[in-house]
């Protein structure tokens, strides 16, 4: 165990996608500021903080991971206590992964149950009950992002971590998870817990980071996605592979566009503060909020996932 101010005990683990104890390949050195953790360290769709642990790629499975993270009871309470200021990004985002799944319901068996993990404010679930869905769950860690949620849907939202025994003898025709695989200390563990709940023939749906897009290579350090909430990062093998062995059939993994408001992707560019914050206040309010409205949809290095369990 290795003490590290701000994060307490950080305990060591293997790859956690294929058990790999080669740490070798740094890419990133760990940089931890207790000062500046706050709230939102462990929020979704954050400013970026530009603080990370320390990151290396498995020779194995190509994934990026911390091989030194904090304690499971510091992560649970981490994402339980944190602050939530996304509510609108948050639709955004639920309306691109719906506009996905939309072209995908044909490889359900039915449409009886659908499990959300990581469902925030639930906007995503607004749209499976619209796809026809007859039982939908959410399951979300943060009380004050659940707090956020209409109040007809806060009924449907679970506040804790995902555990799949709390979850019984329920069997869903499709789990979905978007950007959470980052943020789990075991990403195969859940991933074999999700195929456990899914009846024959049921579906996966991830959305999650790819750290070997181009554009994220550039950025480096001062991507997004680089950042202490994230304990890995996968690419489109890793992905793949974790699927696969958590005993998916031939999984797919291809590039996913978002669209957001203006204002949203000028909140992640790697800019200076004293020139970012104004910026982007002045795109959300007064006379530059016309074009900070606009909305942009483009690939800036996010994926998607799918697949089915057989039948």
């Amino acid at each position: 165990m290795t003490r590290t101010n701000g994060l307490g005990n950080l305990g060591l683990r293997p790859c956690p996608v294929c058990g790999n104890t080669d740490e070798s390949n740094e890419m990133y050195s760990q940089q931890v500021d207790a000062g500046r953790h706050d709230a939102m360290s462990y929020s979704s769709r954050k400013e970026p903080e530009y603080m990370r642990l320390r990151m290396v790629v498995c020779p194995g499975c190509d994934l990026l991971y911390a091989p030194r993270i904090p304690s499971s009871s510091f992560l649970a309470d981490a994402y339980a206590e944190t602050e939530y200021d996304s509510d609108m990004e948050a639709r955004y985002a639920a309306a691109s992964y719906a506009e996905t799944l939309r072209g995908l319901l044909d490889h359900l068996p039915d449409r009886e149950s659908a499990l959300e993990i990581g469902a925030g404010n639930g906007s995503f679930l607004t749209h499976l009950l619209q796809m026809g869905f007859a039982r939908v769950t959410g399951i979300e860690p943060s009380s004050h992002a659940a707090n956020a949620a209409p109040p007809e849907l806060r009924p449907l939202i679970r506040v804790e971590s995902f555990d799949a025994a709390k979850l019984g003898e329920a069997r869903f025709s499709l789990i979905v998870t978007n950007q959470t695989l980052e943020h789990v200390e075991d990403p195969y563990r859940l991933l074999a817990a999700i195929r456990s709940l899914l009846k024959p023939g049921g579906a996966v749906m991830i959305v999650s980071h790819n750290y070997r897009n181009w554009l994220m290579r550039l950025m480096g350090a001062r991507s997004p996605i680089i950042d202490i909430e994230h304990l890995q990062v996968f690419s489109p093998g890793s992905l793949a592979k974790a699927l696969s062995r958590a005993g998916f059939q031939t999984p797919r993994v291809e590039p996913f566009a978002n669209r957001y408001p203006l204002h949203y992707w000028v909140r992640l560019l790697p800019l200076p503060r004293i020139i970012k914050r104004p910026f982007y206040t002045w795109l959300r309010s007064g006379t530059g909020a016309r074009l900070g409205g606009a909305e942009i949809h483009m690939r800036v290095g996010n994926m998607l996932a799918w697949a089915n369990v057989s039948s």
